[in-house]
């Protein structure tokens, strides 16, 4: 599938993603079995990255689930622009923003906090599972150091996040380590 995405490119038809010329020519990202397909609005490009799908379910003999498929357009976009790749595709749209493969939140405007919840509140319910008042403080520091902190690396490696996450974090983390619960109300 790859590799008959990436032909296109030499297809005369095609008429990919807009992109600056100086920049690699990228039409798709996968990782495992997820895949993000960038084009344009073009019928015919549309139809060709259809064959290509085509083609790898017939050829592997695994089917693309077209409802768990979405299409993402600008918000401007217009209705009859929508319409046109919805029934090229038979794929549905959705809106932005949405989580990528790998858990990073996919948007074109500004970032929000709330793009971020979910990883805030994985942290958190990692944090409310422990009990903390069982634990001496090296347990919590150990805790903290090996567990909490390495729950976004990912994300952090991946995405600019805003800094109002990172205190936010920072403040689960103490207040976790201090008060030995995530309501605790102790200085440190």
């Amino acid at each position: 599938m790859s590799r008959g995405l990436n032909s296109l490119h030499s297809n005369p038809y095609f008429c990919g993603f807009g992109m600056p010329k100086w920049s690699p020519k990228i039409n798709h990202l996968a990782y495992a079995d997820d895949t993000i397909i960038f084009s344009s609005s073009n019928t015919t490009s549309l139809q060709l990255i259809m064959k290509v799908l085509t083609a790898y379910e017939t050829a592997s003999e695994q089917l693309i689930n077209k409802e768990k498929s979405a299409i993402y357009m600008h918000h401007q976009a217009n209705e009859e622009v929508w319409r046109k790749v919805e029934r090229v595709t038979v794929i549905g749209r959705q809106d932005f923003p949405f989580t990528s493969l790998l858990g990073c939140p996919i948007f074109y405007a500004r970032r929000k906090m709330d793009y971020y919840k979910g990883m805030i509140n994985n942290v958190l319910n990692k944090l409310q599972s422990w009990k903390g008042k069982l634990l001496s403080i090296g347990g919590r520091a150990v805790l903290i150091s090996h567990v909490i902190q390495s729950m976004p690396i990912h994300l952090l490696c991946a995405v600019n996040v805003p800094t109002n996450v990172i205190n936010k974090l920072h403040k689960l983390m103490a207040r976790f380590f201090w008060s030995s619960s995530i309501e605790g109300g102790h200085r440190h």
